[in-house]
């Protein structure tokens, strides 16, 4: 039986790839049961509002409407703020899997665990998150480069709310102490994780697209339409994938507390909460 991944250990950016592949095959089944149970209701809505949207679009264009009010519609708008939901439940569900994986000493968590940390930190996380991601489109317009550095930095921001209950003020600076001379580390191991998931999310676009073609060619039906139904499905299909650049910013947050502290994060986690209240800390004794 292969080694249980230990989170707190210095890496070097191919070590962290590894590392988050590793954890993934040994953890896959707690964590896709946590992802189903707290994030399937949002995964099924983005994916139905989402697929309703196309199919009006397509019959909107199919009847000459090309207006912008014609095309972005109340179903539009909340398909992005579901998907931006969903998006976040993946993120903290990921987070909080890995606090608790580490707190129990490398043990996987109950679903009920993760879930009384998802609860926990769900509104502090996607009030941040909202805010951040205006703060990185504004540098991207603005300045490009800003922006994508921005993006590196607030990217550690999360684990950093996670896993030292952070607050936002907190998790802002302290993601800057840790990336400082460390940022083409982060973003390195971000993009390789991306383009990992590129490329696996290729290979489902690609047998769902053949299906499309063969639909379309029996049934006559309009080529187009079905082929961005196929894709989105497709695309929906590969969301559990996004868990893994939550798993390795998350490793990379480790390294880079180790790296820069030279001290065992066992040790350090005892000394936590200076800067906030016990009382405001999730625990796993609670009833959920």
């Amino acid at each position: 039986m292969p080694q249980k991944v230990i989170l707190n250990r210095i890496r070097t950016m191919g070590e962290v790839i590894d590392a988050s592949i590793q954890f993934f095959k040994q953890n896959w089944k707690p964590l896709l049961k946590a992802y189903l149970i707290i994030c399937g209701v949002f995964w099924l809505s983005a994916l139905a509002v989402s697929t309703i949207n196309q199919i009006n679009t397509f019959r909107l264009l199919a009847d000459g409407e090309s207006r912008l009010d014609s095309t972005y519609t109340g179903t539009y708008f909340a398909s992005l703020l579901i998907e931006f939901v969903a998006n976040t439940l993946v993120m903290l569900t990921t987070l909080s899997f890995m606090a608790l994986y580490r707190d129990k000493g490398n043990v996987a968590p109950s679903v009920d665990e993760v879930w009384g940390y998802v609860k926990f930190y769900f509104l502090r996380v996607f009030g941040s998150y909202i805010l951040l991601l205006l703060l990185i489109l504004a540098g991207l317009v603005f300045c490009l480069v800003p922006g994508i550095y921005l993006a590196t930095v607030v990217s550690l921001m999360f684990a950093i709310m996670v896993i030292e209950n952070g607050t936002l003020s907190y998790s802002f600076n302290r993601a800057f102490q840790l990336i400082k001379s460390k940022w083409w580390y982060t973003f390195g191991a971000i993009i390789l994780t991306f383009l990992l998931i590129g490329i696996t999310v290729l290979l489902i676009i690609i047998p769902a697209e053949i299906i499309a073609a063969f639909i379309v060619f029996i049934t006559g039906a309009h080529g187009y339409s079905f082929y961005m139904i196929a894709y989105n499905i497709a695309i929906h299909l590969g969301q559990f994938l996004y868990v893994l650049p939550s798993i390795a910013i998350t490793l990379v947050y480790f390294s880079l507390t180790e790296q820069k502290e030279d001290v065992s994060l066992l040790e350090r986690i005892e000394k936590l909460g200076q800067h906030e209240l016990e009382a405001d800390k999730p625990t796993t004794e609670e009833e959920y």
